[in-house]
């Protein structure tokens, strides 16, 4: 055993040694066996070009909040009615937050109906209550609660809609993420009715669950939610529904929904990029296998840029690395695969050991280690896992993919 551990360190201590003084694409080479109680990545190689760092741009600003249909004062709505909202850096505003009361339960998220440069058109959602709203950019920059207030007022009867209003509190969830997928419903009928809520996925019609809900009193609203980690598969991405239906005591259907606009549908997706703000890709030797093995791909953005789990799983490594700098390695949640985040401005906000949800803040981006330039450096190893006899593998493909979606 003594001899395994000097020939490894004496292995690392020489890639170390003819590592160049400085790079900007993070550990790579060969995966050399390293000490067991160490797992330290291989040596930093120098790339031949540095891309200048992206800027990661300052989160939305809500400044203004103006009832524009369905109204009952210049801040006051009924659901469905619409806002016109402005602020500043908002033309990547890609959800609304109606905040409600204090704390989240009552939290309703929506997609806008249309983004410009100086405004935001939202309708006012089924079961959002007064309270402040907040905008979210689509690098998860998220502004600061209005100062104002929006008084949402009573929703307008509807004779020709079903018995049943039927909302879902996101049109987009991440497989073992932070937010769940979930929906709210309430009877407008006048006697209470048996409900049943069925989760259908949308390509094929397939019933993937069901919740009885019994007999449920008009007026009461109740929650549903679906947590997509229940099996030894992962779920499959895609668009899923939420079908709500109503049966008077005979079993007669009383009510359904949703509607034909289904506003019950939802995405999952099974993985988020991992850099929320602006960012771009290493070319060359930042790239895998660039440079001698590179093994993982750098993407450029400025210090202190949040990162975030690309997917969910559990804390392998948390350490300090010459090279890597202040590194993280997480095993995926029902993937096989370990995902390694290097550079890190600071030590990882997660511990070794802790449970982490896709989507969870686990650091910053930064130039630790031998870094030139902030960025991340991301590696993809297959099972058995991160120099544990896996392999590391090209993520670019990964990370283009996840960055279009998400």
């Amino acid at each position: 055993m003594l001899a395994r551990l000097t020939t490894a360190s004496a292995l690392l201590a020489a890639l170390l040694g003819a590592a160049a003084p400085a790079s900007a694409n993070g550990p790579g080479g060969a995966p050399a066996g390293s000490p067991p109680a160490a797992k330290e990545p291989a040596a930093a190689q120098e790339p031949a070009a540095t891309p200048a760092p992206a800027t990661s741009g300052p989160a939305p600003r809500l400044k203004r909040i103006r009832c524009k249909t369905g109204c009952q004062g210049p801040t006051a709505a009924s659901p469905g009615g619409v806002l016109d909202l402005r602020g500043k850096r908002i033309k990547r505003v890609e959800q609304v937050i109606f905040l409600g009361a204090a704390g989240d339960a009552d939290d309703v998220f929506v997609a806008p109906q249309r983004v410009t440069k100086k405004r935001v058109l939202v309708a006012v959602p089924r079961f959002a209550r007064t309270g402040p709203l907040s905008l979210v950019d689509r690098d998860g920059g998220q502004s600061a609660p209005s100062r104002a207030a929006l008084d949402v007022g009573l929703a307008p009867a509807d004779p020709a809609s079903p018995g049943l209003d039927v909302e879902v509190q996101s049109p987009r969830v991440f497989f073992d993420g932070v937010r769940k997928a979930s929906v709210t419903f309430a009877l407008r009928d006048e006697h209470p009715e048996a409900v049943d809520v069925e989760l259908v996925r949308a390509a094929d019609g397939v019933v993937v669950q069901r919740w009885p809900q019994g007999v449920v009193d008009p007026g009461a609203a109740r929650t549903v939610t679906w947590d997509a980690d229940t099996g030894t598969e992962p779920t499959p991405p895609g668009r899923y529904e939420f079908h709500v239906s109503a049966h008077d005591p005979s079993g007669a259907q009383a009510a359904s929904a949703p509607a034909p606009a289904a506003p019950a549908t939802f995405e999952l997706l099974d993985h988020q990029f991992p850099i929320r703000g602006r960012h771009q890709y290493g070319t060359g030797a930042a790239s895998f296998g660039g440079g001698r093995g590179h093994q993982g791909h750098d993407v450029f953005a400025s210090c202190g840029t949040p990162l975030v789990a690309a997917r969910g799983g559990r804390v392998k490594f948390k350490r300090y690395h010459g090279a890597a700098g202040n590194y993280v390695v997480i095993d995926g949640e029902q993937t096989g695969i370990d995902y390694a985040y290097m550079h890190l401005r600071d030590a990882a906000l997660v511990d070794e050991g802790d449970r982490v949800r896709t989507g969870q803040l686990i650091g910053y981006v930064g130039q630790t280690g031998r870094a030139t330039g902030c960025h991340l450096h991301f590696e993809m190893w297959s099972a058995p896992g991160w120099y544990d006899g896996g392999a590391p593998f090209d993520p670019l493909p990964s990370l283009r993919a996840w960055d279009r979606r998400s």
